[in-house]
């Protein structure tokens, strides 16, 4: 806790940090098992969807990607979001610079 206090993390973050740990220490599961997800059934098309571009909702839009899953099995030892994958750039390295583009196309 010191250490997050010294790196000036707010209370609400420092909070979070320490109920996850004493979850993950607890052993207990927390794992949701892919037989209590129900399939999407049907999704419409974005192309037909009636809504109108508004760039201002931007500012608070997050982007979630889910990452993860088979590198271990590929013999990886670390993070896939790691390996370069073009021009010296990472998975990670182009998820910012998709990010910053957006950010700089729409003045955000």
């Amino acid at each position: 806790q010191a250490k997050m206090e010294k790196e000036e993390l707010s209370a609400a973050a420092i909070a979070a940090f320490k109920y996850n740990l004493g979850v993950l220490a607890s052993g207990a599961n927390v794992m949701l098992p892919e037989t209590l997800l129900d399939p999407v059934e049907t999704l419409q098309d974005f192309e037909k969807l009636n809504v109108k571009p508004n760039s201002s909702l931007l500012k608070s839009t997050v982007i979630l990607k889910l990452n993860g899953g088979l590198g271990t099995g590929m013999g990886l030892d670390k993070a896939k979001s790691l390996l370069t994958v073009t021009e010296g750039n990472s998975f990670l390295d182009l998820i910012a610079k998709q990010v910053g583009s957006m950010n700089k196309q729409f003045k955000t």
